[in-house]
C-alpha cells in the first residue's frame, strides 16, 4: 500500500512539473504522512541571501520558517506538521543588490513526504501566484483563508502556460530552447548562477502592481521603465478558472501582448561575474594598491559614474579590502545608454551587495558594466554621467513626538499629512561632499513646466523660489519635493509611471557647456498612501514621547512593529537633523539590513540656538518609491 501511495505521489508530482510547468496541476492535491522538506534558490536573476522565508498551510496555520544562504540563496526548510493543508504558501523576504525590498511568494499544491520537494521562489513563482489568486499574494499570505487558497490550486498550471506566453521572447532571448518543459517553479536551472534560466529572470522586469490589480511585465533594457505588458489579475483568474474555455489573453489590456527582445545582452551576460571572480581576489589582499585595481580587466576603459571616475572607484575598493568585504554576484537593473538600440544595451547597470566574512551586507556597489566583443569580457566603465539625476515618488508623513499626526504648516493653508509628491535629485556635490559640481539648474515636468534649482549645502540642489542663488534647507524631503498642493503645474501626467523629467544644467568649471539628462519614474505617484504604511518607531506614544533629553544620552530605535506589518517595505535611512536659522546638521544613518527586531542606537547632543530637531525615517518599496516619516522634537523638552 505505500508503495501505491508513494507512485501516486511521484505521478502527481511528475504532473506539477511538466506541461504548464509552474508547480501545479488540476489533479485534486493529496497529502504527505510526515512532515515534509521544501528546499529551493531564492532568486532575482542573481541569488537572494539572508531571505527569511516562511510557510502557510491554505488554512493559514505557520508551519515554519528559515533564511537563505548569504552566499548562493539556497534554503531547506522541514515543515512543523505532517499533513498541513494544501496548498501550502511560501513567503520570501529580502533585499537586492541595489536595496530594493523583495518580496516573493509561491504556491505549492503538493508536498512529497520522502524527499525533498523544490520549491524556488523568484519573480516567476510571484507572477504565477498572483495570476491563479488574482490578486497581490502579499495579502493572501497574510490571511490565506480569506484567500480561499484551496480554490488556487487547479489554477496554478494555468497560471504557469499563460505567463509562459508572456515572456517567450525573454525565454527565447537567453536560449531556453523548449519552454513548454520548463517548470517555472522546480526546474534546477533557477538555482544555476548565470544559466539560461537566470539570465532570463536577470533581463524581466516582473511587478505585482496590488493597488491597481495587474500584473506588469517588460525588459530591463529599454530607457523608459513603463510597462511593456499589462495584466488584469482578477479577468486572469477568471478566465483561468474556466478552464479548457477559458481565455487567459483576454486578460491583457496593453498594445504588447510579450515583452521585447534584448538577445545581444542576455546571452553574453552569461560571462558578467567574470567582473567579480576579477575583483574578490583583490580584495582579499589588503594590500592591493589603487593602482592595482585600475589596471585590472575588471576595470578597463573605465569612464565615470555619476562624476566618479577610475581613481574614485579603485580608493573605494582599497577601502572594501580593508574591512575584508568581498563582492557578490552583479545584479542587472537597467540601461544606461543615453540612446537606446532596441534590444541592445553598451552600458548595462548593475549592482552588486559588498559582504563580510559573516555574509552581513556592508555597503553596495552601483556601477555599469560594458561588453568587449573582441576580448569576450565584461568590464565597469560607469554610466557615463558628470552626475547623477534621478526623480522618485514619495508620500510624506509628518508626526509630532508623541506620535500623534502634524501638519506642514499652519493655520488655512495647513496641509495634512501623509501628503504626495515627485523628488527631483540632481546631483549638487561631489561623493566626498568637498566641492560643487553644479551651483544651479532647472527641472521640466512631462507637461513642460519648468522650476528652478538652487544650491543648498545638500548634495543635491534644492527647489528653489525664481531668481534665487542659493536656499536654506529644513532638512526635509520638501528640499527637493514637486507637491501637487505646491505647484499648481503639476498635472496627472507629471506622476505616472514613465513620466519623463528633464534636468538642465551647467558643470561649475571654467569649460563648462550647458548640458540636459533625462530621467523616468520608476513607480507612479500614489495621491492617498496610506499613513499605516509610512515607518514608525515602536513605543512612541502621548505617554512616552521622543525627548531631547533621551536623545542626547543615545536613543534605541525599534520598528518591528512595521516591518512585520510591511513585509514588502523595508527602512533604508534615519537621519537626524538639527534645524539653525542659516543652516542644518545632519547625521545620516544607513540601514543596510532586514531583521525581525532591527535595534539601531544613536546620539546626538543639542547644541545651542537651534530651530527644532527631527528624526526623519525613510522606507523603501521594490520599485523605489520612498515613504517618509518626520518625528517633530522641537527645541526642548
Amino acid at each position: 500500500m505505500r508503495a501505491v501511495l508513494l507512485a501516486l505521489l511521484v505521478l502527481l508530482l511528475t504532473a506539477c512539473g511538466g506541461g504548464g510547468g509552474s508547480g501545479g496541476g488540476t489533479t485534486t492535491p493529496t497529502t504527505p504522512a510526515v512532515p515534509p522538506t521544501l528546499a529551493g534558490v531564492v532568486s532575482v536573476g542573481v541569488p537572494l541571501g539572508g531571505a527569511q522565508i516562511s510557510v502557510v498551510d491554505a488554512k493559514g496555520t505557520a508551519l515554519g520558517s528559515t533564511s537563505s544562504n548569504a552566499g548562493d540563496g539556497r534554503y531547506s526548510l522541514k515543515l512543523s506538521a505532517a499533513s498541513p493543508s494544501l496548498p501550502l504558501m511560501l513567503q520570501a523576504r529580502g533585499i537586492d543588490s541595489a536595496g530594493l525590498p523583495v518580496l516573493l511568494h509561491a504556491l505549492v499544491p503538493a508536498a512529497a513526504n520522502d524527499a525533498s520537494t523544490t520549491v524556488h521562489l523568484t519573480p516567476l513563482s510571484q507572477a504565477v501566484s498572483a495570476l491563479a489568486l488574482g490578486a497581490d499574494p502579499q495579502a493572501a499570505f497574510a490571511k490565506p483563508a480569506d484567500a480561499k487558497l484551496t480554490d488556487t490550486a487547479p489554477l496554478i498550471s494555468g497560471a504557469g502556460t499563460f505567463l509562459k506566453t508572456l515572456i517567450k521572447t525573454a525565454a527565447s532571448d537567453a536560449k531556453i530552447t523548449s519552454l513548454d518543459a520548463f517548470d517555472l517553479l522546480t526546474d534546477s536551472r533557477l538555482a544555476t548562477p548565470k544559466s539560461a534560466a537566470d539570465l532570463m529572470l536577470a533581463g524581466l522586469r516582473l511587478q505585482v502592481d496590488g493597488a491597481g490589480g495587474k500584473l506588469l511585465l517588460g525588459t530591463r533594457f529599454l530607457a523608459n521603465p513603463t510597462p511593456e505588458v499589462e495584466v488584469s489579475l482578477a479577468t486572469a483568474k477568471t478566465e483561468l478558472a474556466k478552464g479548457s474555455t477559458g481565455v487567459p489573453a483576454s486578460a491583457i489590456t496593453s498594445t504588447l501582448k510579450v515583452t521585447s527582445a534584448a538577445a545581444s545582452v542576455v546571452t553574453n551576460a552569461a560571462t558578467l561575474d567574470g567582473i567579480v571572480s576579477t575583483l574578490n581576489p583583490l580584495l582579499a589582499q589588503a594590500s592591493t594598491t589603487a593602482a592595482t585595481y585600475k589596471a585590472s580587466a575588471a576595470l578597463t576603459g573605465y569612464d565615470e559614474h555619476d562624476g566618479r571616475n577610475a581613481d574614485a572607484l579603485a580608493a573605494s575598493l582599497v577601502a572594501a579590502a580593508a574591512e575584508g568585504l568581498q563582492l557578490g554576484p552583479l545584479q542587472v537593473l537597467s540601461c544606461a545608454d543615453l540612446v537606446v538600440k532596441k534590444g541592445d544595451c553598451l552600458r548595462v547597470v548593475v549592482a552588486s551587495t559588498l559582504s563580510d566574512r559573516s555574509g552581513k551586507p556592508v555597503r553596495r556597489l552601483l556601477d555599469a558594466a560594458t561588453y568587449n566583443t573582441a576580448t569576450k569580457r565584461w568590464s565597469l566603465i560607469g554610466n557615463g554621467h558628470p552626475l547623477a539625476f534621478d526623480v522618485w515618488a514619495s508620500s510624506t508623513q509628518l508626526l509630532k513626538r508623541d506620535g500623534s499626526a502634524d501638519t506642514l504648516g499652519t493655520g488655512s493653508t495647513a496641509l495634512t499629512t501623509p501628503f504626495p509628491g515627485v523628488e527631483v535629485r540632481l546631483q549638487a556635490t561631489d561623493e566626498a561632499f568637498t566641492s560643487y559640481l553644479v551651483l544651479a539648474g532647472t527641472v521640466q515636468t512631462p507637461l513642460n513646466y519648468a522650476l528652478p534649482l538652487a544650491a543648498c549645502n545638500q548634495r543635491h540642489l534644492c527647489v528653489a523660489p525664481t531668481g534665487a542663488a542659493g536656499v536654506i534647507p529644513t532638512g526635509a524631503p520638501q528640499d527637493h519635493q514637486l507637491r501637487p498642493s505646491a505647484v499648481g503645474w503639476l498635472g496627472n501626467a507629471d506622476g505616472l509611471n514613465g513620466a519623463a523629467y528633464k534636468a538642465s544644467f551647467t558643470r561649475n568649471v571654467a569649460t563648462a557647456t550647458p548640458e540636459s539628462r533625462t530621467a523616468y519614474l520608476h513607480a507612479g505617484m500614489v495621491a492617498d498612501v496610506a499613513a499605516a504604511r509610512h515607518p514608525a518607531l515602536d513605543g512612541v506614544s502621548v505617554g512616552t514621547p521622543l525627548t531631547l533629553a533621551a536623545l542626547g544620552r543615545g536613543l534605541t530605535l525599534k520598528w518591528s512593529t512595521w516591518a512585520q506589518a510591511n513585509p514588502d517595505l523595508r527602512l533604508a535611512q534615519i537621519r537626524l537633523v538639527v534645524r539653525y536659522p542659516d543652516r542644518i546638521a545632519t547625521l545620516p544613518l544607513d540601514v543596510l539590513d532586514v531583521t525581525e527586531d532591527p535595534v539601531l542606537r544613536v546620539a546626538l547632543t543639542p547644541g545651542q540656538g537651534q530651530l527644532g530637531h527631527d528624526i526623519w525615517l525613510t522606507a523603501l518599496d521594490p520599485t523605489g518609491r520612498r515613504l517618509h516619516t518626520r518625528y517633530a522634537l522641537g527645541v526642548s523638552d
